[in-house]
């Protein structure tokens, strides 16, 4: 008897009960663009896949979640925070395990049974994940005031500016940036220059980060730099420009929210997309 396949869609402010997924048999992909988000399609065969792991069957409704999950997403790796491998690895080993298997080889194959893409679960998982960290890491001192209960651990506060290999002048802002930029203009240049639009608005200030909180590329270059120091990162993406402000030993909240947190959270939660979807530029298509 065939096994029965669900998804946990893991989200900081909410924990959805485990789903069955029937009746898979003879599901086929049609692509065709649907939604373009900051520049970034949504296929018909996202929109499949979103229906079946969410368990929505209205279209409007998994096309806002989409929405809503890829702006996250691209602020996120805007900010310089990813996941490793390993963790969604790890992500997609917990949902097999939920479901019954014991490695991913098994779990694999299952869902090629039920024609499910093993490659789009990834891609949803790896964005929800990346989206989740963010949500961690941007609405932690909103949410966590008051809160002692921790783990004492080295933060830096941080400033960046964040130079997009998409933009024509690419080359010349850096080499500006690299030529000029010091810590008393740092937030004027942040505020003119940086395509990290969150951060440019508060002069490139990106807040209080531990260890693990970025990209690892970017997380290796701020923990082995001390307070005063600007210095220079290249990703696939572009280039950052990190000031570290300060640095310090702080007491890091637990992760477990209160219910009255996880209510502050939603909140603030709501009112952050809401201002993410302001900037957006959100495409449909019939």
């Amino acid at each position: 008897m065939r096994k029965k396949i669900s998804y946990v869609l893991i989200f900081i402010f909410a924990v959805l009960s485990l789903s069955k997924a029937e009746d898979l048999d003879g599901y086929q992909l049609f692509d065709k663009i649907v939604l373009v988000v900051n520049g970034e399609p949504v296929l018909k065969s996202d929109i499949d896949f979103a229906k079946e792991w969410y368990k929505i069957s209205d279209q409007k409704a998994v096309e806002e979640k989409i929405i809503d999950s890829i702006l996250l997403y691209q602020q996120a790796r805007k900010t310089g925070i990813s996941v490793s491998p390993n963790e969604v690895e790890n992500a997609i080993l917990s949902i097999a395990k939920a479901n019954g298997f014991n490695d991913l080889e098994t779990f694999k194959k299952e869902l090629e049974k039920n024609g499910i893409s093993y490659s789009k679960l990834k891609e949803f998982i790896t964005r929800d994940l990346v989206a989740n960290k963010f949500l961690r890491f941007y609405l932690r001192e909103q949410i966590t005031k008051g809160v002692v209960e921790g783990t004492l651990e080295d933060v830096k506060k941080i400033k960046i500016i964040f130079i997009s290999k998409n933009r024509e002048d690419y080359d010349q802002v850096v080499k500006k940036l690299q030529k000029e930029l010091n810590k008393n203009n740092f937030s004027e240049y942040a505020t003119r220059y940086s395509d990290d639009k969150f951060t440019a608005e508060n002069g490139g200030l990106l807040g209080e980060v531990k260890k693990g909180d970025l990209a690892q590329e970017l997380d290796k270059e701020v923990f082995s730099h001390k307070e005063g120091d600007i210095f220079k990162v290249d990703t696939q993406e572009g280039t950052y420009f990190i000031y570290i402000v300060a640095e310090s030993r702080k007491l890091i909240p637990k992760e477990e929210l209160t219910k009255e947190e996880l209510e502050k959270l939603k909140k603030a939660y709501d009112l952050y997309l809401k201002k993410l979807r302001e900037k957006a530029v959100i495409q449909r298509f019939e």
